[in-house]
């Protein structure tokens, strides 16, 4: 199973999708990296404002007729803004760091970049493992929630409740 974890180079944190492999021959278990995620870039929470404040949302049920993507996008928006971002055009940018999310990407002028936020990671790869995500049963609700967190998000409970609701659960 595959996880992300961080890597200390050259005085740089770098952000990879690793996994434990045994290794016969040493009979041990050895972290390979399989795929660069970015360099890290840690942010504090720099505005305080509800997620339903921020969207001008009055009437909650009619917000929630949304498609489960453009909700899941707006706790992504909501997070950047509250992180310190602001939109330009369609991209969201705090320093050198950007943020395009209809292409599902976070770069910086090096190259990719992992946003560091809250207890996860914000990254091209977490963006669209969290906006592609299919659930089936109910049981699923705690694996969308761990992609939420990986993704560095901290999505209000009744949000949460309406992605989820959003999957063609089925009756077991």
């Amino acid at each position: 199973m595959a996880f992300i974890r961080t890597k200390k180079i050259k005085g740089n944190k770098y952000v990879y999708l690793a996994e434990n492999k045994w290794m016969k021959r040493g009979k041990r278990v050895k972290q390979i990296s399989r795929k660069y995620l970015g360099r890290l870039f840690r942010l504090e929470k720099e505005q305080d404002i509800d997620f339903f404040s921020f969207h001008k949302i009055d009437d909650k049920g009619e917000y929630f007729d949304k498609y489960r993507e453009e909700i899941i996008y707006d706790v992504i928006k909501w997070e950047l803004y509250r992180h310190g971002f602001l939109k330009i055009r369609n991209i969201w940018k705090k320093d050198d760091i950007y943020v395009n999310l209809r292409l599902k990407q976070v770069l910086s002028e090096r190259g990719k970049a992992a946003l560091g936020m809250n207890e996860g990671f914000l990254t091209g790869y977490t963006m669209s493992r969290l906006i592609r995500y299919k659930a089936y049963i109910e049981e699923d609700a705690y694996e969308l929630a761990k992609l939420f967190v990986e993704a560095g998000l901290d999505v209000p409970k009744p949000v949460f409740v309406a992605v989820f609701s959003k999957y063609d659960i089925r009756e077991e």
